[in-house]
C-alpha cells in the first residue's frame, strides 16, 4: 500500500512539474507576443489533447500565399472530378508547384480558370470549410481590406487541420497534398528549429509574413497558425521561428 501511495505521489509530482513548466512557458510566449513590434496573431493546438494557445486568433490578416491551400482544396474538390486525364495531370502539377515552391504562375492559372468557368468554387469551398471571416480572391475583401484574400489565424489553422486529418479530400489526394507540404523549399519560419517533420505553407506579401502547419514528432501533432505584419521580414521570420519552437514545447506532451 505504501509503495502504491509513493508511486502515485511521484507521478503526481512529475505531472504537476510538467503543468507548471508548460504554464510558465505559455506566459513567456504571451508576453513575447504582446511585445512584438507590429501586428501578430497566433492559433496553436495540440491535435491529440485539444489544448490551445491563442493570441489575436480572430483578427483579420491578408492570407498572402496561404490562400493557395484553399485554392488547392477547391481544385481537388470541384474541378478535378470533372477533368480528363490530361487536365487532371495538369491540376496535379499546378498544385504541386503551389505547395512546394509557392509558384504564383500556377496559382494565377487556376484563379483565371475559376474566374472563367467556375466562379463559385472558392465561395463553395470556404462555405464547406465553415469559415466565417475568410475570403479568397474576393472583390468585397479588396474593397474592405485592400487585399483580395483575407483570413484569421484561427480559420487558416482550421483549414490546415482539415488537410492534416484528412477530413476534406479523399485519401489519395489528401496524402499527395500532405507530401507536398512536407517537401516545400521554404523552411525558415515554423520548421527552422524543429528536429522533426513539419507540414506547412508559408506566405509573404508586402508587410505580411505568415506560416501555418503541423509539427509531427510521432506523438502529438502540434498545429501552429502564425500571422504577422511588420516592415522587417527578417525580424518577423526570426520571431515566428523562435516562438513556434516555444509553442511546440509548451503544447506537446513530453
Amino acid at each position: 500500500m505504501i509503495k502504491k501511495v509513493t508511486m502515485l505521489l511521484a507521478l503526481l509530482t512529475v505531472f504537476t512539474a510538467h503543468v507548471l513548466a508548460a504554464s510558465s512557458l505559455e506566459r513567456e510566449i504571451k508576453n513575447d507576443l504582446k511585445q512584438f513590434d507590429g501586428r501578430v496573431g497566433v492559433f496553436a493546438k495540440n491535435l491529440n489533447t485539444g489544448r490551445t494557445i491563442e493570441f489575436n486568433q480572430d483578427e483579420i490578416f491578408p492570407t498572402a500565399s496561404t490562400s493557395k491551400l484553399v485554392v488547392a482544396l477547391a481544385t481537388y474538390k470541384y474541378l478535378y472530378p470533372q477533368a480528363g486525364s490530361a487536365k487532371a495531370s495538369q491540376y496535379d502539377q499546378q498544385i504541386e508547384l503551389m505547395m512546394t515552391v509557392s509558384d504564383n504562375n500556377a496559382f494565377q492559372e487556376l484563379l483565371n480558370e475559376m474566374d472563367t468557368n467556375n466562379q463559385d468554387v472558392l465561395t463553395k469551398t470556404v462555405k464547406d470549410l465553415k469559415l466565417r471571416k475568410t475570403q479568397i480572391h474576393n472583390k468585397d475583401a479588396f474593397q474592405k481590406y485592400q487585399y483580395h484574400s483575407v483570413t484569421t489565424p484561427y480559420e487558416m489553422g482550421k483549414v490546415f487541420e482539415k488537410i492534416y486529418t484528412g477530413k476534406f479530400l479523399n485519401k489519395s489526394k489528401n496524402g499527395q497534398l500532405k507530401y507536398e507540404l512536407a517537401n516545400t523549399i521554404y523552411n525558415d519560419e515554423i520548421p527552422r528549429y524543429m528536429q522533426t517533420p513539419v507540414f506547412h505553407k508559408v506566405g509573404e506579401l508586402d508587410e505580411v509574413l505568415c506560416d501555418v502547419g503541423v509539427i509531427q514528432d510521432g506523438n502529438d501533432p502540434i498545429l501552429i497558425s502564425f500571422f504577422t505584419t511588420t516592415a522587417d521580414h527578417t525580424y518577423s521570420s526570426n520571431f515566428i521561428a523562435s516562438e513556434s519552437a516555444k509553442i511546440y514545447n509548451a503544447l506537446r506532451r513530453k
